[in-house]
């Protein structure tokens, strides 16, 4: 069950996806002061609390839910696209989740040097490229250039890809108003695939500033947000009820299964823009697996995703001498 066998040439191109990423970025960022080749423009790093509920079902209770605790927590928040640019656009954005010292035991060790759980959510219920030969075709047309996305955008295999990416890219008034997803499927204890989403506790909030919007809008209204009141989130798990409808592989597939709480988010009033923060908050590199066993990251762009994201963080922190 929920088992497909590994191309051969799959590390390859995994090397390969790692190798076109390492281009850009050394192109990009030619002071070797590396940004994140996605998600490099963060909104904000703030602190929080992350509070696993009481009333979570018998078969949920694995690893980090297991049974009711409260845990600090970093976020950082994010535009998508790999060039920083306006937040007026249509774009995905993203809201990464670090829980600090979370019971053992963990798959990777969190950079900080303690056991955590990281949790990547984006705006989108998908990851358009569903498998690692598409995965390593897309990136080459994002960070290629005009050419490569040509190539790319010809090739009538790839149109459900473009079409899904085009769908999934919204123009957004308020970060906090928005549900996140992880796109990917993991484990949830032994038996369960589950994939987690983020829904608002205060869906109805928008641009509120009164002025025209900048450059950076989405960055001011957070900052108006929590000068104002503490927000929150709630933190959900959608379990795989049948391999078809809710496959592992095939990360291009929306689950409808039923959205059932387990932790809720509480982020309080704070000032997050200042220098130290924003240094630190550039710092923090994050990865699906930097997680407890109970939730490790299945299905082949999970697999991708450890090594690109390892690889990458060391690229950045250390400069392009890696």
């Amino acid at each position: 069950m929920n088992k497909t066998a590994i191309n051969p040439n799959e590390e390859k191109e995994i090397q390969e996806i790692i190798q076109t990423m390492k281009d850009f970025l050394s192109k990009t960022y030619p002071d070797g002061k590396i940004k994140r080749n996605f998600h490099p423009k963060m909104h904000g790093c703030l602190s929080a609390t992350f509070a696993i509920r009481n009333d979570i079902p018998d078969n949920l209770k694995h690893g980090l839910f297991q049974d009711p605790s409260t845990y600090d927590v970093w976020l950082r928040f994010s535009n998508a696209p790999p060039k920083i640019g306006s937040d007026k656009g249509s774009s995905g954005r993203g809201l990464a989740i670090k829980v600090l010292d979370v019971p053992g035991p963990v798959i990777e060790v969190d950079p900080l040097g303690m056991n955590c759980q990281n949790f990547l959510l984006t705006t989108s219920p998908i990851l358009s490229a569903w498998n690692i030969p598409l995965y390593n075709k897309a990136i080459k047309a994002i960070l290629k250039g005009w050419k490569q996305q040509l190539v790319f955008a010809l090739n009538p295999k790839h149109w459900r890809s473009l079409y899904l990416t085009l769908k999934y890219s919204k123009k957004h008034d308020n970060l906090l108003a928005q549900t996140y997803f992880s796109g990917g499927a993991f484990s949830l204890g032994p038996d369960l695939f589950v994939k987690f989403l983020l829904k608002p506790k205060n869906p109805e909030l928008g641009y509120s500033l009164e002025k025209e919007k900048s450059e950076n809008f989405l960055k001011d209204q957070l900052t108006a947000d929590f000068q104002q009141a503490s927000q929150g989130f709630t933190l959900c798990v959608q379990v795989q009820e049948n391999e078809k409808t809710e496959p592992v592989e095939d990360t291009s597939i929306v689950w409808k299964t039923a959205a059932v709480p387990v932790a809720d988010l509480i982020i309080p009033k704070q000032e997050f823009d200042f220098g130290q923060r924003n240094e630190f908050g550039e710092a923090l590199s994050f990865s699906p697996w930097v997680c407890m066993e109970a939730h490790q990251p299945v299905g082949a762009i999970n697999r991708a995703r450890k090594a690109v994201y390892k690889e990458l963080a060391e690229f950045r922190k250390n400069g392009a001498s890696v």
